[in-house]
């Protein structure tokens, strides 16, 4: 496992589980300042690419290993759900990371997958996994208008397993009107999140309730699905149960 070090704390093969600890405890305080109404956005933005340059290499393993993460087979899974024997459908994969979400998704025998993400060494391991057909960088903190994908009706799918309201600098509501605009009418974008993550309103659900009422999506009923994290010494936020899942579907008009 490769070796990265963040503010003193050093990741390898005996204090992993201490590292995995250290990043969710950012994830936490995030939301923690966002519930407070005293979070900066760029600040938590650039902590949190400084921890993905360090750790993008280990993610994988870290993740598997020390997290018990599931959240993309969840994602996978219910792709699956949606497109049945759809193996060409166009999907794409926001906040795709290291490809986690993708490689589970291929494995389904769904095939025309691209990738959108904000940080640079993630998609190149990424890249290397193959499973995805154009990987696009954002420039900055995503928001609505950063998604610069320019191909208006061009997805049947939109995925995303982990990335949304993890802290407000992760992708949010901003976004959905942009990806409502390259997903095909009929089509769908699939958010799978720890259920932690929509509990609140810092996350501004009136946008959403406005894309509906102006007839861009339709929500479909919330799906919870258990075991989003199977480990939960690293970060128990339930109780010392694995946190639930959420599975949100929104249908494009």
């Amino acid at each position: 496992m490769p070796k990265v070090s963040l503010q003193g704390l050093e990741e390898s093969e005996t204090d992993s589980a201490s590292w995995m600890k250290y990043v969710h405890s950012t994830f936490h305080e995030g939301r923690k300042q966002a519930h407070a109404g005293t979070c900066n956005v760029q600040e938590d933005y650039a902590a949190q690419q400084r921890l993905y340059d360090h750790f993008a290499e280990a993610y994988d393993q870290l993740t598997a290993k020390n997290d018990g993460y599931m959240g993309p087979k969840i994602l996978a899974d219910e792709t699956a759900i949606l497109l049945g024997d759809k193996t060409t459908a166009k999907i794409l994969d926001v906040g795709s990371g290291t490809g986690l979400g993708g490689d589970e998704i291929s494995k389904k025998g769904y095939s025309c997958i691209d990738a959108f993400d904000s940080n640079k060494p993630s998609c190149e391991v990424a890249q290397n996994k193959g499973v995805y057909e154009r990987i696009f960088l954002s420039k900055g903190c995503p928001k609505g208008s950063e998604l610069q994908l320019n191909l208006d009706n061009t997805y049947d799918l939109i995925v995303s397993a982990g990335t949304f309201w993890v802290t407000p600098s992760y992708p949010g509501v901003d976004m959905f009107e942009e990806m409502a605009r390259i997903v095909k009418p009929g089509g769908q974008i699939l958010i799978v999140v720890n259920q932690e993550y929509v509990q609140g309103e810092w996350q501004n659900w009136d946008k959403l309730k406005d894309l509906e009422e102006r007839g861009v999506l339709k929500a479909r009923e919330v799906k919870v699905v258990p075991n989003y994290r199977m480990n939960v010494s690293i970060s128990n936020t339930n109780n010392g149960n694995p946190p639930n899942a959420v599975a949100m579907i929104y249908d494009i008009l």
